[in-house]
This record gives structure tokens, sequence and C-alpha cells, in this order.
């Protein structure tokens, strides 16, 4: 299980075929990102550059990358070729037409890379597209390492992210099978009295309810017959007016008539949360004992 999580014996694989710098092929590939970043800055240049065929230069910094290219891929043999030639023909073709993407292609970027420098100042842009193409075909091969090891850290993250996920969400079905289940919610509830801006349910969206400015305005809650609770939490206003809802008296009731207090909070509060003993009631209520209004968020029994 901590191999299929962590993937120690797999990352470690794949890094030991990441080019290292104290070896050939990795010093050969730190040439060919150095050079890659030089022929960027001569193609798209920050500023103007001075007279000269440009493609001229970019051929021989892509004759270049690609030599090194050729040196980084031989992992297997730590002799450095003295030349391109060399390094070209101790390479396999199907690495280097794949690079290329066809014969044709292969074939036009060999005649590229051994133009003598007088001819390569006739060089096209459209030639040294091609050959920069052939580049980025063989760097592409090259990060394949790099590339794997990220896949690697990714689906380790994943995996482990999956499993706090899936611990999370049986922590949080334990806490809700042993708190229960909320007996406010879908509910019907009864209110002292309504502001008559929320009546139409449009003006108080951000609030459960609200009352009139009235004596001892209240919030009455049927749980639907006779259940045990242990719970009750009250989320005040935010925004403003968190007064308002002070002193506030919660209140039980079995038969709608007689009423016993079981809470008070005397003291203004974001979130009040009452534990009681387990309790009977089959109607809460909530009630502030002063002249005020009432208005509050949202109400959780269990």
């Amino acid at each position: 299980m901590g191999e299929w999580f962590l993937r120690r014996n797999v990352l470690n694989a794949a890094r030991a075929q990441l080019p290292r710098s104290d070896e050939p092929a990795g010093r050969a590939f730190e040439q060919v990102r150095l050079l890659g970043e030089i022929a960027r800055q001569v193609s798209e240049p920050p500023e103007e550059l001075p007279p000269g065929r440009r493609p001229a230069v970019l051929l021989t910094l892509y004759r270049d990358l690609v030599y090194w290219a050729l040196v980084a891929d031989r992992k297997e043999d730590p002799s450095i070729p003295p030349d391109l030639e060399a390094a070209w023909r101790g390479t396999a073709e199907d690495r280097l037409l794949r690079a290329a993407g066809s014969q044709e292609n292969l074939a036009a970027i060999r005649l590229l890379i051994g133009l003598s420098p007088t001819a390569s100042l006739d060089t096209s842009d459209a030639d040294v597209a091609r050959l920069r193409a052939f580049t980025d075909g063989l760097y592409k091969d090259l990060e394949a390492p790099r590339r794997r090891v990220n896949r690697i850290l990714i689906q380790r993250w994943l995996r482990l992210a999956a499993v706090v996920v899936a611990l999370l969400t049986i922590v949080f079905a334990i806490r809700t099978a042993t708190l229960g289940p909320n007996l406010a919610k879908r509910k019907p509830f009864r209110t002292s009295s309504t502001l008559p801006e929320c009546a139409t349910g449009d003006g108080c969206d951000d609030v459960l309810f609200h009352t009139r400015y009235e004596n001892e305005p209240w919030v009455e809650f049927d749980l639907g017959g006779t259940k045990k609770i242990s719970r009750i939490q009250v989320v005040n206003r935010s925004q403003c007016c968190q007064d308002r809802a002070v002193p506030l008296i919660a209140e039980v009731s079995n038969d709608h008539s007689h009423w016993k207090e079981v809470a008070r909070q005397d003291t203004e509060f974001t979130t009040w949360k009452v534990r009681l003993p387990p309790t009977a009631a089959a109607y809460v209520r909530l009630r502030v004992p002063r002249a005020t209004y009432l208005h509050l968020i949202d109400v959780t029994i269990r």
C-alpha cells in the first residue's frame, strides 16, 4: 500500500534516468537548454540587433544544439563524438526520423547542417523553422524522463489527496451519524411577525427570517413530533446588528403550551452553540425578552 501511494521505487527508477550534470550526457543537456534559450532570444530579440543575416546565425546555433542533443542522448556511451558528423552517425536513424517527422524532412535537415559558413548566408526563414522543429523533437525526447518524474509526482499527490478526501468523508459521515440529523432542516417554522419587506421572500435573502420591531420577538420550530435533542446551534448576522438577538433564550415544549427554558445567551455572538442533556421536545423556540427585531442566518437542532 505504501508503494502504491508514494511510488518510491518507480520514482527512484525514473529519477535515475534524469541527466546528471557530473556526467557527459548531463553536461550536454545543459548546453542544449542554454543554446535553445540563446536561439529564442535571437529569434525574438528584446532590442534591435545589428545588421546581418539572422537565419545564418540561427542555423549555427541550431546546428550546435543538434550536436549536443545527440550527445545528451548517449547515456550508455560516455564518450563524446568529436563533431556533429560523428554524433549523427552514432545515433539510431529511427531516433532522428522521429524528430524530423519524415524522410524528406530528415534529408533536408541533413543538408542544412552540412552547409559551409558562406553557404549558410543564403539560409531562409523556412529552413530555420524546419531545423528548429527538428531540435524541438530532439529536446522533447530528452525531456521524457523529467516528464515521467513529474507524472509520477502528480500521481503520488493525487492518490494522497484522494486518501485525505476519503478520510475526511468518513470522519464527516461518522460525525453526522454521531450528532444525528438536523431536525430543523426542511421543517416548518413560525415567527412572531414578519417584516413587510421580507414578506415576499425577495428582500431578505441573506437571513432565514426577519421579524418586525416588537416586544419579545420569537421564532418557533415544529420538529414533527417529540424528539430527543441535545444540541442547538444558532448563526447570527455577521454584517451588522448582532445586538438585536441578545439576550436570546432557547425554550422547548412538548404540547405547544408549556415552555421550558433550556439555555440563554446574554452577550453578542456570531455562532451560539448549546449542548444539552438529552431532552424531549416537539417544539423549539428562540425568543428575545425585550423590544427589538429578531433575525438569524441559520438554526440547527440535533
